[in-house]
């Protein structure tokens, strides 16, 4: 018997991500939903003795969707509807979520509604009459505080009892025009003699009416309503012609009525509200002339706190890899094996891996940090400050969200430009977003500025790489301003309320990070570092790791490319490997180098302003294989693919050459 399915869904900033990381725990998985790119998170859960799979829809204001998120929600409710719903809503701001609440409850599957975060409800003195709340709903609905896990065990109880019973209560009563109840009654009766339905009628008749996708989706399950398709269009044609009106504002505006007129009901505000914290924190976080510079500093001291917790770690994990080959070329067994596989084994896998999982410390504690400001819902204000900036460039402070997700990884955010409308702003996004310093990279910077740098410079040069970044963007959005692909759309977006972050909430999502890098080492990375072995190593009449072999001719063939900007050969062939994923460059150099103790042999190599310059190269030219790919498929033109490469290049070989021909100038080296 196949585990029952509970999709949990919610107007975004309601606690539902942290409801769902509380009941499934680290037994979740995270992909994309069939044909788009949004981002799918499953997970499991018992309850009473059985596995439930739990489905976190995206974040959705209605089932009417103006957004990819909401298209998913609604699709998925349509094409496979699940066994129950968990529905969250806001306790201090329930009128904002009802629209979809009421939807939901129309749709006449089984549901229960968490009412969250009630501990900063009772703070403002908001008394909720749950009893009248789910009388008129139709369904269940129990008060939550998911942060703590207040009401976690009567929500179960509460969905057993619903799973178990079927519990399908009659759909709430929205106050519709006459001519528009009568007319879905009416095609109501029709569908309830075509076939049954897991929906309920009404709700059936809406989505018909709807048309485009929705009657797809609909026609798709159940075939026989194929015949009320057309009907459905003449009917909702004769309405909006009646009310001179469109169909989804109508119904929307009947929904909201009925959330007021509940609100009103059911909640108790004291007579006057007082400033909340939120509000006195934007007065100042907010400030256009003070916000801007608070987040630089706040991010500044983000990777301050990165180095200076973390350096003691790396080097202590990077002598404990050094000590475990010392031990293993002294075993029997790796002593009996050819030198050839020895020198694979030790001087391919494990230098290049082991360097690379030597700096894990400073990414654990990298994502903990991000992980902290992103929870308290200070990140995005950052759209909202960027927002009189990006106007420069033709863009809005939803694609600087977009932006942001690039500092974590350059493909997601490419892929969740789909979210922005304007084909102006996704495609200007997508060229934009490999400029950002991801993750990727990041993980190039924490090395070499720890090895060339004393920690507390360190920290000021990766934050300083960062500020390049900004600046970067600025100055090719500035250059792509006059290319125009679209109208650009306007930005709306909510400000979630500051919270203490979760201490479970943010280990999840950290380790959700640390989890993929740890999958990378043990894929692409080892790929290309067996990859890179192979090349130092061929031919075999030749030292290993020296210019005659073929990692050595392709460095000394770009040498004159790369000579101005005092990049070895062996940090070029790293840069060459660095192209199908910036992972693989450390991992590359180790095995060039042909040493575990690669800290040792750059800093006897490379000087601190090599180093700059071949950061800065690393930070600005051409992004992954994975990414470039994103933007193919993203933007279905080969145009802009070959676009972003040539920016990469020729902006990376001018800002190396600057940074290091300048430093020479001004005396350093």
């Amino acid at each position: 018997m196949p585990n029952p399915t509970v999709g949990v869904c919610a107007s975004p900033n309601t606690g539902k991500t942290t409801l769902f990381n509380r009941l499934t725990g680290a037994n979740q998985t995270v992909g994309n939903w069939p044909g788009v790119t949004v981002t799918k998170k499953t997970g499991q859960f018992d309850l009473g003795g059985r596995k439930v799979d739990l489905v976190d829809l995206p974040g959705a204001y209605s089932l009417n969707p103006t957004s990819l998120e909401e298209r998913v929600a609604r699709d998925f409710l349509l094409n496979s509807p699940p066994d129950a719903i968990i529905n969250i809503v806001d306790a201090g701001n329930l009128y904002r979520g009802l629209g979809l609440t009421i939807q939901l409850a129309m749709s006449g599957l089984p549901m229960v509604v968490g009412v969250n975060m009630m501990d900063e409800a009772r703070a403002q003195d908001i008394e909720i009459d749950f009893a009248a709340f789910s009388e008129h709903l139709g369904v269940p609905v129990i008060p939550l505080v998911a942060r703590s896990g207040e009401g976690i065990d009567e929500l179960k109880r509460t969905l057993l009892s619903v799973l178990e019973h079927h519990t399908k209560e009659h759909p709430p009563h929205i106050s519709f025009p006459p001519v528009l109840e009568e007319a879905v009654s009416a095609l109501a009766r029709k569908i309830e003699q075509q076939t049954p339905t897991d929906l309920d009628q009404n709700f059936v008749a809406m989505r018909l009416m709807e048309g485009g996708l929705a009657t797809s989706h609909l026609v798709s399950r159940h075939p026989e309503l194929k015949v009320l398709v057309n009907e459905a269009a003449a009917v909702r044609q004769q309405v909006e012609h009646t009310l001179e009106n469109d169909l989804p504002t109508t119904c929307a505006q009947c929904r909201f009525n009925a959330a007021r007129g509940l609100v009103q009901e059911a909640v108790r505000h004291p007579s006057y509200l007082p400033v909340s914290l939120t509000e006195k924190l934007d007065r100042f976080l907010m400030n256009r002339w003070v916000g801007l510079p608070l987040f630089l500093l706040i991010m500044f001291l983000m990777f301050q706190g990165v180095f200076t917790l973390g350096a003691p770690l790396q080097d202590w994990l990077a002598t404990g890899i050094e000590s475990s080959e010392l031990w293993l070329r002294q075993t029997t067994l790796l002593q009996a094996l050819p030198p050839v596989m020895q020198s694979f084994l030790l001087d391919g896998l494990l230098a290049g891996v082991g360097v690379v999982l030597s700096f894990l410390p400073i990414i654990v504690l990298f994502f903990l940090f991000l992980s902290l400001i992103e929870d308290s819902g200070y990140m995005a204000r950052a759209a909202f400050l960027m927002d009189r900036l990006m106007h420069l460039l033709r863009l809005d402070g939803k694609a600087f969200i977009s932006l942001l997700l690039g500092y974590g990884c350059n493909v997601p955010a490419v892929m969740g430009t789909r979210i922005l409308s304007s084909r102006h702003n996704r495609i200007l996004a997508m060229l934009l977003i490999p400029f950002t310093l991801c993750s990727a990279r990041l993980q190039v910077f924490l090395f070499l500025s720890a090895i060339l740098f004393a920690p507390r410079l360190a920290g000021l040069v990766v934050f300083g790489l960062y500020l390049l970044s900004f600046v970067i963007i600025i100055l090719v959005g500035l250059l792509l301003r006059p290319f125009r692909f679209g109208d650009p759309e306007p930005f709306i977006m909510e400000l979630p309320p500051y919270r203490l972050p979760l201490f479970r909430t943010v280990l999840l999502r950290a380790w959700q990070e640390i989890r993929g890098f740890l999958k990378r080492a043990a894929t692409l990375i080892v790929l290309g570092v067996i990859a890179i072995w192979f090349l130092t190593h061929v031919p075999a009449s030749v030292p290993p790791g020296s210019e005659a072999t073929l990692a050595g001719r392709i460095g000394l063939s770009l040498a004159p490319v790369f000579e101005p900007l005092g990049i070895h050969w062996a940090e070029t062939v790293a840069l060459f490997f660095g192209f199908i994923a910036k992972e693989i460059f450390i991992g590359a150099l180790a095995v060039v180098y042909g040493t575990a103790n690669l800290g040792t042999a750059i800093g006897n190599t490379v000087t601190p302003l090599q180093g700059l310059s071949l950061m800065v190269f690393t930070l600005i030219y051409t992004p992954c294989v994975a990414t470039l790919a994103s933007i193919q498929a993203e933007s279905r033109s080969v145009r802009v693919t070959l676009l972003s490469v040539a920016l990469g290049l020729a902006l990376a070989w001018l800002a190396s050459f600057l940074m290091y021909q300048g430093g020479l100038l001004l005396g350093f080296h």
